[in-house]
């Protein structure tokens, strides 16, 4: 063990909450003695010097790291936040070597529960590492993703299938992702946590060997770093390829106007919010507001049939949705009352041709504050698609609507009115329930 500042660790709280924040603030300077504490600390204690010492590079701390990549699901939620080199290049020297072990196997092997979940714990740690061993396992994947492309489904080696199945829940953002989608998206969220320029080059160099879903980091790159024009002029003509428009599509999914902010923003959601605490959230500024451009590409045609299966985060949860128009919703920006005005006529013909309108497209109408959602919800709460209960009338009213408590009251009655005469079904419809929602709608 590295000697280490007695004194340094006497100065620290003794118990508790404080002793645990004190010891998230030691810094560089303090590597010994977090090493120290990672080996001898116990609970949340131990985890903050965990956590600690793994965003700094400390050549020493090596063989602790080492040791603890043994049980890599035990060290998934200490090591996805980080950018050490040092943790990175023993991170990618065991997925090289589980990587080249299944490269070994025959075509359609599969493999057990435990290497699956060793898998996926690796995965959940290359986000931020950009060490020239972790940008040979970028290189290795891409190589045999290539090459296996022609192979049948169900014999492609790099799929790794597990119960017949290609499908992988990498993270709350790539979940149900096959890994030829997942290692792309993977340097994506590396190139929004860090912005390290090593992961910004590889992002090119493997586009321009292999092409195809690499394309994605490289334009979340641009994002990052180019003027919004610039980025519009150069990759826009990619949107309108067929194939190529779904590696644009899954980067500007991941890209929300953030009404806070009144700016454009990455919200890429890393980790599992259920599963040991691993969760995360990459949300780094565009180097400029995207180009309105954009959404005029987007709701040019509001007849055509969309991509569906992308890759995209909620407004408020990272998840796969795979909705076209989601994605054109949250790129709206509501601080550009023209543009809003403008894809109004979109988005009215999208929710006339859905066959059972919901809480997206009402959703987007009531954020750039269309006038007439009164008929918007009522169309929502007549279809039987929708299994419309009370509290869902209830719910949409405070929701969705711009109007004054009394306003929302009113149309509640009329609803009521309507379940009365059996003009309209909504479930649950009571008396007492319905006094006590609109009660609350009142206040």
């Amino acid at each position: 063990m590295t000697d280490y500042n007695q004194p340094v660790l006497d100065a620290l709280p003794p118990k508790g909450g404080s002793r645990e924040k004190a010891i998230s603030e030691l810094g560089a300077n303090e590597a010994p003695e977090l090493l120290h504490l990672a080996s001898t600390e116990r609970g949340k204690s131990k985890l903050a010097a965990q956590k600690a010492l793994a965003k700094i590079d400390y050549e020493p701390a090596a063989a602790y790291w080492k040791k603890l990549l043994k049980s890599p699901q035990k060290c998934e939620k200490i090591l996805n936040h980080t950018f050490s080199n040092t943790v990175s290049d023993l991170l990618a020297d065991q997925l090289l070597a589980f990587l080249q072990t299944f490269l070994e196997k025959k075509s359609g092997s599969k493999i057990s529960w435990e290497e699956h979940e060793t898998l996926l714990a690796f995965l959940g740690m290359m986000p931020g590492k950009a060490s020239e061993k972790m940008c040979k396992v970028y290189e290795l994947a891409a190589e045999h993703i290539q090459k296996i492309s022609s192979f049948k489904r169900d014999s492609e080696v790099l799929k790794l299938t597990y119960r017949d199945t290609s499908i992988f829940n990498i993270s709350d953002t790539l979940e149900g992702v096959t890994l030829e989608q997942a290692f792309p998206m993977i340097l994506v969220g590396s190139v929004l946590m860090d912005g390290d320029s090593r992961l910004q080059a590889l992002a090119c160099k493997l586009y321009e060997q292999y092409g195809g879903a690499w394309l994605s980091p490289v334009f979340a790159s641009a994002l990052l770093t180019k003027p919004a024009g610039e980025v519009f002029e150069a990759f826009s003509p990619y949107y309108k390829d067929p194939v190529a428009q779904r590696f644009i599509l899954n980067v500007l999914g991941t890209v929300k106007f953030d009404t806070k902010q009144n700016r454009h923003t990455f919200l890429f959601g890393w980790g599992h919010m259920l599963r040991d605490d691993t969760y995360f959230s990459l949300t780094p500024l565009l180097f400029e507001d995207l180009d309105v451009r954009w959404i005029e590409l987007l709701a040019a045609d509001p007849e055509e049939k969309k991509l569906s299966g992308l890759i995209k985060t909620s407004y408020y949860v990272g998840k796969v949705t795979g909705e076209f128009d989601d994605v054109l919703g949250d790129l709206l920006p509501l601080n550009n009352e023209i543009c809003c005005q403008k894809v109004q006529s979109y988005f009215l013909k999208r929710a006339i041709l859905d066959d059972g309108i919901g809480a997206t497209y009402v959703g987007i109408l009531y954020r750039i504050r269309y006038e007439d959602v009164e008929s918007i919800l009522m169309k929502k709460w007549s279809q039987k698609e929708n299994a419309t209960s009370i509290w869902n009338v209830s719910s949409d009213l405070q929701s969705f609507t711009h109007w004054p408590a009394q306003k929302r009251a009113v149309l509640f009655e009329q609803v009521g009115q309507l379940v009365q005469e059996k003009k309209l079904k909504i479930s649950y419809w009571k008396p007492d329930t319905a006094e006590e929602l609109k009660n609350n709608l009142l206040k």
